[in-house]
């Protein structure tokens, strides 16, 4: 079934649930039931009239787009740009949807809308509020994704994830800021609290979580080339890496040498033998403690590597263990604790569904 042929389906056979009424119990005209957390209609303590919706326009593609407001919640509207963004996000761009799943994918658009609007009514609400140094922190956080294997920032990374999810990037960083906002809304009225009995029986029961594989710190000197650079300036950049090599070997300060033959001195490296530089392991696990490596070639450069520390296999023990376990069960009840605190927004909120189609 093309788009169009699906819009013609849906203009007869997906009336709103706002407009239809069941046939064996006819409704007063208008009359909106309110919605629990997973969509389906509930019975609502008060029964709200709402205006027919405008009728629908459609895309370049005949996808269906709302003109008015998608849904009220608690009396303010949710505007059809933030609906259509979203749906057009997901079906824009298809030539073939049949109606059925259009309406569960509309559904789920305005059900996810309506989360959104009820958690941003009860951070205002509860008077929760985001410090710039909090933002900032959230933001490098999120940002800890859009890295490159030597640690720096990849800007076209985060370019085309802009690009992927159709946002900008203030839209992006209000979205962490949304995130942020919400998880102390739910530290404020959910329960994450884990207890040393709960952190204890969970590092009781997954011991092959706690199996650390054998490791090299090393400090690294990188000399960057592009990978397709000419031989010439391939072997200047070796050059240079070999006298930085040199120089370390004769007892030179590592932080100066770093300085001269390079940008300057790089964060540690913490090596396993299946680390994502394949190049620098071996090289690494063959390595005394205090050795300094010949150049290495990686699709960075050049990489000259000091050993500084070996950590054979070992089970790490529950203290060292603790806090990162207790921050996975808070993570995780955070998550559980969120939809709780939704449905329970929802059961309360006056909604009414104003979809067009």
């Amino acid at each position: 079934m093309t788009i169009r042929l699906a819009l013609a389906v849906l203009a007869v056979a997906l009336v709103p649930a706002c407009n239809r009424a069941p046939a064996s119990a006819p409704a007063p005209a208008g009359a909106v039931a309110k919605m629990t957390a997973d969509g389906a209609a509930a019975p609502a303590a008060v029964t709200e009239t709402a205006g027919a919706a405008p009728a629908p326009s459609v895309n370049a593609n005949g996808v269906p787009r709302a003109v008015g407001p998608v849904a009220t919640v608690n009396g303010r509207d949710i505007q059809p740009d933030r609906f259509n963004a979203e749906f057009e996000r997901l079906v824009g761009r298809s030539t073939k949807v049949p109606a059925d799943r259009l309406r569960r994918i509309a559904m789920n658009v305005l059900n996810r809308l309506i989360d959104q609007e009820l958690r941003e009514q009860a951070i205002r609400n509860e008077n929760i509020t985001l410090t710039e140094g909090e933002f900032e922190d959230a933001w490098k956080d999120f940002t800890l994704r859009f890295r490159k294997g030597d640690g720096r920032f990849d800007e076209a990374a985060l370019t085309a994830e802009l690009e992927r999810s159709h946002l900008t990037l203030e839209q992006m960083r209000d979205q962490v800021r949304q995130q942020r906002l919400g998880a102390k809304l739910v530290q404020k009225l959910g329960k994450v609290e884990v207890s040393e009995a709960d952190s204890k029986a969970y590092y009781d029961m997954n011991p092959s979580a706690w199996l650390e594989p054998a490791s090299r710190d090393l400090r690294p000197i990188l000399v960057r080339v592009a990978p397709d650079a000419s031989a010439d300036v391939q072997q200047k950049a070796l050059q240079k890496a070999e006298a930085a090599s040199e120089a370390l070997k004769k007892g030179q300060d590592f932080e100066q040498v770093a300085r001269q033959f390079s940008e300057g001195p790089l964060p540690p490296l913490h090596l396993t033998r299946s680390s994502a530089e394949p190049e620098l392991g071996p090289i690494a696990f063959q390595l005394k403690v205090g050795e300094v490596s010949k150049p290495v070639k990686t699709r960075w450069g050049w990489y000259v590597l000091r050993l500084i520390e070996k950590n054979e296999e070992r089970t790490r023990p529950y203290p060292e263990c603790r806090d990162e376990i207790r921050a996975q069960l808070t993570t995780r009840r955070g998550y559980t604790e969120e939809r709780r605190i939704l449905v329970e927004l929802r059961k309360k909120a006056e909604v009414v569904e104003k979809l067009p189609f």
